[in-house]
C-alpha cells in the first residue's frame, strides 16, 4: 500500500503543476486578447481556450481532492486501489484503447488551442475532431460497460 501512496503523491504533484500551467495559460490568453482586435469568432475561440483550461483545472482539482481523501483514510485508499486494479475496468480500457485515445485527445486539444492563435479554419476543424473523438470515446465506454 505504501507504493500506491507514493504513486498518488506523484499524481497529486503532477496535477498541481498542470493546474498551475492552466492558470498561467488563462492569464496569458486574457492579456493577449485584450491587446488583439476582438471579433465574434476570436471571442468564441478565446472562450473555447479558456473553457478548456478551466475544464482541465476543475478535473485536476477533483482528482487532487479524491487522492487527498484517499491518502488520509486507509479504507478510501483500499477502495481506490481496488478500483484502479479492477480487471473488468482494465479489460474495458484495453478494449477501447484508452491510453492511445487519451494521448490523441491531449495532442489534438493542444493543437486546437495553438491553432486558435494562428488560423480560425484549422481551429474549427480541430475543435470538431476533438468533439467527435470525445463522443466516440464516451459511446465506446457506455457500449462496453453494458456489454461486459
Amino acid at each position: 500500500m505504501d507504493s500506491f501512496r507514493s504513486i498518488l503523491k506523484k499524481r497529486i504533484s503532477i496535477m498541481g503543476a498542470v493546474n498551475g500551467l492552466a492558470i498561467i495559460f488563462i492569464v496569458l490568453t486574457a492579456m493577449y486578447t485584450r491587446k488583439a482586435s476582438s471579433t465574434d469568432t476570436s471571442d468564441m475561440i478565446h472562450g473555447f481556450q479558456v473553457g478548456l483550461a478551466l475544464g482541465i483545472e476543475i478535473i485536476m482539482i477533483m482528482f487532487i481532492a479524491k487522492y487527498n481523501k484517499a491518502l488520509k483514510d486507509e479504507n478510501e485508499l483500499k477502495k481506490l486501489h481496488i478500483k484502479e486494479n479492477d480487471e473488468r475496468e482494465r479489460f474495458i480500457n484495453d478494449k477501447i484503447g484508452v491510453v492511445g485515445f487519451y494521448l490523441a485527445l491531449g495532442i489534438i486539444g493542444v493543437a486546437t488551442v495553438i491553432a486558435g492563435f494562428i488560423n480560425q479554419i484549422i481551429f474549427f476543424t480541430l475543435a470538431g475532431v476533438l468533439i467527435f473523438m470525445t463522443a466516440v470515446k464516451v459511446g465506446l465506454k457506455v457500449y462496453y460497460k453494458n456489454k461486459f
